[in-house]
């Protein structure tokens, strides 16, 4: 028996608001180094503090704000795994009861074809 696994909210938050945050912040802090190693006019070298501010001006917010959502993703998967036995526990009580269930229900299907064997074989035999 499978289950399909849900999103959570901070499952949300990681992959729409978190991973494009990271991927932007490394994106900018390499065009930057690129951007310095290849420059022949030396505007960059020049304005290597603006730049390095510019960097330490996204990157902090954003870090504060990965790592709320990383404290909140990770507690959520905690109490998830945490579960985990329980829910194994109880989704093996759920197939345990489904097969007692059809075992009991052939076993009565056949003793009704035998009750009604006996019937017909008693009113043939009478």
């Amino acid at each position: 028996m499978t289950t399909r696994e849900r999103v959570g909210f901070n499952d949300g938050l990681m992959l729409f608001v978190a991973v494009p945050l990271i991927l932007s912040w490394l994106g900018f802090s390499c065009y930057i180094i690129y951007s310095g190693i290849n420059d022949d006019t030396g505007f960059v070298q020049s304005n290597l503090d603006f730049f390095v501010s510019l960097i330490a001006i996204i990157g902090g917010p954003a870090l504060l704000f990965i790592n709320a959502i990383m404290e909140a993703w990770k507690s959520e998967r905690n109490a998830e795994l945490n579960a985990l036995p329980d829910r194994l526990a109880a989704d093996l009580e759920m197939l345990k009861a489904a097969h007692i269930s059809k075992l009991e229900s052939e076993r009565a299907e056949l003793d009704h074809a035998h009750d009604i064997d006996s019937f017909l074989h008693k009113e043939k035999g009478v």
